[in-house]
């Protein structure tokens, strides 16, 4: 039998999480729904348990924390009630070590982003169209330059190169390159700390590109840790 609730009695909890109070805001409005506990919830090909749905106005509605605890989201979940903003999950941590470099190295990534690889020296995340491709090397005796221009001849031998910047990253030289593909564009970054090299592939699809894509690469490289 269905049970008809006021969503404004269960929004805090059902999908606010901590935003109790919420409701006093004067933009608030108060409408009815209906709760269904018998509705099952699966999420690509697998039944969720504990998650319950909210029938309003011929749709459905989920709690947020729960799809974002499936997915492997952060699972934070604030309501700023002054902001009227709901923020969640957050971004993600990416480090790469291993027993023969060392060095420590860090990344912050978009927290919606999947990975595709992950090993000690290689982590992969993107989205369906944007993505960085993180890797770690060891080559003792080698010159950044040296590595770079190997690392051209043979990892990266598809892409084309056109234009490359000496700068410094978590200050540690580095070489940065513009870059693009058959199917995408984006930069290249190559660092070197002591005898370790790692290359960081910021890529964006071709066909979607736009200027404003770079602001997540600003992200990850103003980001980047070495410890």
């Amino acid at each position: 039998m269905k049970q008809k609730w006021w969503v404004g009695a269960i929004a805090s909890v059902f999908l606010l999480g901590n935003a109790t109070g919420a409701l006093a805001g004067s933009t608030w409005k108060e409408i009815k729904a209906y709760f269904n506990p018998s509705i099952k919830v699966e999420l690509n090909g697998q039944e969720v348990d504990g998650v319950n749905a909210l029938q309003y106005n011929g749709s459905l509605y989920v709690p947020v924390s729960s799809i974002s605890d499936y997915f492997g989201l952060n699972s934070k979940l604030v309501f700023d009630s002054k902001a009227n903003k709901l923020t969640i999950g957050g971004p993600m941590y990416v480090d790469l070590f291993d027993r023969e470099t060392a060095n420590f190295f860090q990344i912050v990534i978009n927290g919606n982003w999947r990975p595709s690889i992950l090993t000690d020296k290689r982590k992969m995340y993107s989205n369906y169209y944007m993505g960085v491709d993180f890797r770690l090397e060891s080559a003792k005796g080698m010159s950044l330059g040296e590595f770079v221009n190997s690392a051209l001849k043979g990892t990266f031998k598809y892409v084309q190169a056109n234009k490359l910047t000496n700068v410094k990253v978590a200050g540690a030289e580095a070489q940065v390159i513009d870059y693009e593909t058959s199917d995408s564009i984006g930069k290249l970054v190559f660092v070197r700390k002591d005898s370790d090299f790692v290359t960081l592939m910021f890529f964006v699809d071709k066909t979607r590109y736009q200027a404003a894509d770079l602001k997540e690469y600003d992200k990850i490289i103003s980001s980047f840790n070495i410890q």
